[in-house]
């Protein structure tokens, strides 16, 4: 099983029964106020968690469990998922996180393990972030990995702006 560190996290592999404790916070209508999905039912967030099973088999990625250290509580995801920008697949940094754990910098924290993680071992030249403009902490979440604005696209019938970090050598 996969497992990364931070000082205040660990980012493990999802499994199928964390369905259980990633269902409230993917439900939750301020967490994906701003997702283009929506809100997801736990059978949307069963198959999201087999299709990131499927992901780190075949691809040694995805989205990642987010346990916070000091209660070994899973409050989110975060991890590099393939998705399809403007007819290409990309790799994309994505987190969600229960809103009790906002404005603590733990997005952050998760976020620049990941693509530390993703351009030391997996050796991507870049990653992308994607997210609404209105999304203002998400914005500065990005700015804060050093990520710069690209250019906005369509992605799953919404308006969003891209964000793009090269790695650095």
């Amino acid at each position: 099983m996969f497992w990364l560190e931070t000082q205040r996290l660990i980012l493990r592999d999802l499994q199928p029964n964390d369905v259980h404790q990633l269902a409230p916070i993917l439900a939750n209508p301020r967490v994906m106020e701003f997702s283009p999905t929506g809100i997801l039912s736990a059978s949307q967030i069963q198959a999201k968690i087999d299709s990131f099973i499927t992901s780190y088999k075949t691809l040694g990625f995805g989205k990642w469990a987010v346990i916070f250290k000091e209660t070994n509580q899973l409050i989110g995801s975060c991890g590099i998922a393939i998705v399809q920008i403007d007819n290409v697949n990309e790799r994309e940094i994505g987190y969600r996180l229960d809103p009790e754990f906002w404005g603590q910098g733990l997005a952050t924290e998760a976020a620049s393990a990941t693509i530390q993680y993703g351009f030391e071992q997996l050796k991507f030249p870049y990653i992308f972030g994607i997210v609404k403009r209105a999304n203002i902490a998400s914005v500065r979440v990005l700015e804060k990995l050093g990520m710069r604005y690209e250019r906005g696209t369509i992605f799953h019938g919404v308006e969003m702006d891209i964000y793009r970090l090269d790695v650095i050598y």
